[in-house]
């Protein structure tokens, strides 16, 4: 009787590991491997942005962005989130849920080193690959919660 208790159990034991790997989510977003690194605008929508307009981005390969602008502000505010492109497709949310104004379809050219990003027909932001500068990383840090700062967002 002892042998049959131990029987059932171990059965027990192993249904209910099948069952918790089956449950298990991948969490892992899709990130296509060129649009990693970081970026600044170079221009939008055929035009360079003004002196007082600029925005940097970074893509990291887990997924996070970091996307630092100065856009309606005479300093850079910095936005974090998630963000998902593959299929030549890109969309994201920032850090506090909110999604990005759309999604966009990306290219990314021969050289990997122009990012190009088109929502519907009429808007489109081209990036050109370069590092951002620390006095851009420094002068956001202040600013991390951009959303309550109300700054509008870029993406």
């Amino acid at each position: 009787m002892d042998n049959m208790k131990k029987y059932i159990c171990s059965l027990f034991a192993a249904a209910f590991v099948l069952l918790l790997s089956g449950c298990s989510k991948d969490d892992t977003p899709v990130v296509d491997e060129g649009v990693i690194g970081e970026w600044h605008l170079t221009s939008w929508t055929g035009i360079a942005p003004a002196e007082d307009f600029d925005v940097y981005i970074e893509f990291r390969a887990d997924g996070g962005f970091d996307l630092y602008q100065k856009v309606e502000t005479s300093v850079f505010v910095k936005y974090s989130g998630r963000f998902t492109a593959e299929n030549g497709s890109i969309s994201g949310s920032y850090s506090d849920g909110e999604p990005w104004g759309t999604g966009y379809a990306y290219e990314v050219s021969a050289d990997g080193k122009t990012l190009t990003m088109t929502a519907g027909s009429d808007e489109v932001s081209v990036y050109s690959k370069t590092d951002i500068p620390e006095e851009v990383r420094a002068a956001s840090d202040a600013l991390t919660k951009a959303s309550s700062y109300g700054a509008e967002r870029f993406l």
